[in-house]
């Protein structure tokens, strides 16, 4: 019986799957949403026909298709129409920006914002300020690290908060001397202000999210694991459900769902490879940029431990309950404390850990213990980490936790220990850039080069096993491997043609790699327009069916 015609034939590329540029292999055969075979081009040109598509990669590298392993989609997309405040480099601007947009958007509908980092200022965030610019329209603005928020008063009535509002458990309503709200609250204090963002941030969701998509693929992102709630999931289904060159979603639920997925049966894994339930995402403690991380020793000169969202007894009996349920757990935790509580949470639930077809995690791990190191090898926990995240607060590492550096962001440390490791972006944090990702994970440095030689750079990893976490990882989280996250015959058609080889650029120009072509199974859902052009101007014929733009 002869072999099927390819639809689409990349030629002259440098394929690389399971840890390693593939042996002997310059072209990749696709057809009908599969690839057909992995091997030499003149091989593979047997299974071309008249309406193949070639592609010349040119001697670039061409990957599977990449996993972002911890995003918050709805919310990356939502920002693109809110007040940008990331980079303000002191209060003054922050405001600044917040006049403009306010005068360019007026209403009086509540406006949000997002992205601001007082860490740096020389003035805190308070409310006064934020009214003169403000007036009596509702402003919510949210910090980089989405775990404060930075209101007005007018908010502030909004959401029913005063003097005389109780601190949330797990949360803070910051206050001044008098005791009056400053304008700033954290952690689970922020869900008061939750009903008043609902009434205004879906409006455009209809249009934001597939552009949104459309970004990812062009960073030759093809599946992502989804951090947010049930708006988010009934959103994001559609979305990938949406036809061709769609995005697979694993999404998790959080915790204030767990009690109705349990009574539902709902368990982890339940869906396919276009759409699948997650785990059930808990936070364990805050972050290190609002000091809220909970550590083991006091930030550096003061006697702050971080803050515990969910005490360890309570969140090891949540543990047990949703593994019993046959729910898998991803728990935040940034700080050796919280991180600490979540493994003891997972090897007091013993062998309830293994009952989920999906594996559990632990989100972030941004300072470790060396005692807890060879623990989530041994416990069968995943270490589900952003390499952005280490280069972006370099400086609040050296601020904070100087006297432990060494115990920051554990990378190789983990992986040598055999820790299932998995990257990801956590935007709207940080960009979803998979290229300067790459960067961060084998050089331990920002895209300016600093610090020189790295940080801690015996913590960083090859580029063969930043490709790993990317792929192989992410795809075993979600339970998709070996359909996807590998280049074999036979396998789903989600890969990555880049732009260069990545193996011959110099680890400090990683960042500046870029997609040329992202197919998901076995559709362009990405071409950047030089590649485009260039075919075009070749001449190049394009299959129809499979294969097209």
């Amino acid at each position: 019986m002869r072999e099927p015609l390819a639809d689409l034939l990349i030629v002259n590329g440098r394929p690389w799957s399971d840890g390693a540029p593939v042996p002997g292999a310059d072209g990749i055969a696709i057809g009908s949403g599969r690839i057909l075979a992995v091997g030499g081009t003149r091989a593979l040109e047997a299974l071309a026909g008249p309406r193949t598509r070639r592609v010349d990669a040119r001697g670039a590298t061409v990957t599977p298709g990449i996993t972002d392993a911890h995003l918050h989609l709805l919310h990356w997309a939502r920002a693109q129409a809110q007040i940008a405040l990331a980079g303000a480099a002191t209060r003054a601007e922050a405001l600044a920006r917040v006049r403009r947009a306010l005068d360019g958007r007026p209403g009086a509908t509540a406006a949000i914002g997002r992205g601001w980092d007082a860490n740096l200022w020389n003035e805190p965030p308070e409310r006064g300020v934020l009214d003169a610019v403000s007036g009596e329209r509702p402003v919510l603005l949210h910090s980089h690290d989405f775990h404060a928020l930075w209101v007005n008063s007018a908010a502030l009535r909004a959401a029913g908060v005063s003097r005389d509002t109780p601190d949330p458990r797990g949360g803070r309503i910051e206050r001044d001397a008098a005791g009056e709200p400053t304008g700033v609250v954290r952690e689970h204090a922020v869900r008061r202000f939750a009903a008043l963002e609902a009434g205004v941030a879906g409006t455009a969701d209809a249009e934001l999210l597939p552009q949104a998509v459309g970004r990812l693929h062009a960073f030759g992102i093809t599946a992502v694991h989804d951090f947010e709630g049930a708006e988010a999931l009934r959103a994001l289904r559609a979305v990938a459900r949406a036809g061709a060159a769609p995005l697979r979603v694993l999404m998790h639920l959080p915790h204030a769902q767990l009690d109705a997925a349990l009574a539902l049966g709902l368990e982890s894994g339940i869906g396919d490879d276009v759409f699948r339930i997650g785990a059930v995402k808990l936070f364990a403690d805050g972050t290190l940029g609002s000091r809220t991380a909970a550590v083991l020793e006091p930030y550096d000169g003061t006697t702050e431990r971080g803050m515990e969202l969910i005490p360890p007894a309570e969140l090891r009996a949540t543990v047990e309950r949703a593994l019993a349920g046959g729910l898998a757990v991803a728990i935040h935790a940034i700080g050796d404390r919280a991180v600490r509580s979540a493994l003891d949470a997972f090897e007091a639930a013993g062998a309830l850990a293994a009952r989920p077809a999906l594996p559990s995690r632990i989100e972030h791990v941004q300072l470790l213990d060396p005692a807890d190191r060879p623990r989530f090898a041994n416990l069968g926990v995943a270490a589900s980490l952003q390499p952005l995240h280490c280069t972006a607060d370099l400086d609040l590492v050296e601020r904070h936790w100087h006297t432990r550096r060494e115990r920051a962001y554990p990378w190789r440390t983990l992986f040598a220990a055999g820790a299932r490791l998995a990257f990801g972006s956590d935007a709207p944090v940080e960009s979803p850039s998979v290229a300067a990702g790459l960067h961060a994970a084998v050089t331990r440095q920002r895209a300016d080069g600093r610090p020189g030689g790295g940080f801690l750079p015996a913590e960083r990893l090859t580029l063969d096993e930043a490709l790993g976490a990317y792929t192989e990882g992410g795809a075993r989280l979600a339970g998709s491997w070996p359909r996807l996250g590998r280049l074999a015959a036979g396998l789903e058609a989600d890969l990555v043609v880049w732009d260069a080889d990545l193996h011959a650029l110099p680890a400090g120009s990683l960042h500046e790699a870029a997609p040329m072509m992202t197919l998901v199974a076995g559709d362009v859902a990405y071409e950047s327009a030089a590649r485009s052009g260039a075919a075009a101007g070749a001449g190049v014929a394009v299959a129809m069916g499979r294969g097209r733009r």
